[in-house]
């Protein structure tokens, strides 16, 4: 069975790397292709350590910064990625800026979308970002869209950590787990590369060992590291899933 085509929506530079990075090693490794949308740069409010090292400071510069971080983390974890630059802090996305993400979306046919959780009440741009995501997937699948003609399949779309560590306040009840024992170095390396933001070492750190406890209870085996994921959309299948 090939491996999935997977598209990755993320409103800041790091998140995609910080809440999936494992998952997105682990898929690259066994060959399935990846591709990083990033929303914005987080040039305002997701590069705390650039504004406090450098006295050279401007948004154009910070964009650059941030940019070459996260290239740098995707191509440690094996993704390609773009950058659609809306602006952070706030994020607003009209039809334009929908549309456009929705034609990506049509291009790249993705098997699975991982994006933001629906509520996020500590970064609304993570709750902006999920909302567009779901809207231009919606939009790609019709097919009026564009006046193209010709439908593309609505992908299965899941939903990675809110802000953590205060996910009590958002609603998010992980259903699925993703092991990256394997490649938690690969993640932690990426994570390094990010150097605008190097709570995220310590912070995803902790936050991979919770995730792992937690599977391990599911799963009745020892797991040190995991991601975790909700799903938007429902499998269908002639049986459940055990295991």
């Amino acid at each position: 069975m090939p491996e999935p085509e997977i598209l990755v929506f993320s409103a800041h530079a790091a998140d995609f790397c910080s809440r999936a990075g494992g998952t997105i090693a682990l898929y690259a490794k066994r060959g399935a292709s990846i591709h990083v949308v990033d929303i914005t740069f987080g040039e305002r409010g997701e590069s705390e350590d650039y504004w406090l090292r450098t006295e050279l400071r401007s948004e154009e510069e910070a964009k650059r910064t941030r940019g070459e971080e996260a290239r740098a983390a995707a191509a440690i974890l094996g993704a390609t990625i773009e950058f659609l630059d809306y602006g952070d802090y706030p994020l607003l996305i009209g039809r334009e800026r929908l549309e456009r993400m929705a034609r990506v979306i049509r291009a790249r046919r993705p098997d699975i979308v991982l994006t933001h959780w629906k509520r996020d009440p500590f970064n609304v741009d993570h709750e902006a970002t999920a909302d567009a995501v779901l809207r231009a997937a919606g939009m790609a699948a019709v097919p009026g869209f564009d006046h193209q003609g010709g439908k593309v399949p609505f992908p299965y779309i899941f939903a990675f950590e809110p802000t953590v560590p205060r996910n009590d306040a958002t609603g998010f009840a992980p259903d699925h787990y993703v092991v990256i024992d394997e490649v938690f170095e690969t993640k932690m390396a990426a994570l390094r590369a990010l150097r605008s933001q190097t709570k995220l070492v310590r912070f995803y750190t902790q936050w991979a060992e919770y995730r792992g406890f937690q599977a391990s209870q599911s799963a009745g085996r020892a797991i040190r590291y995991a991601e975790a994921f909700q799903r938007y959309t429902a499998t269908v299948s002639d049986r459940l899933p055990a295991g």
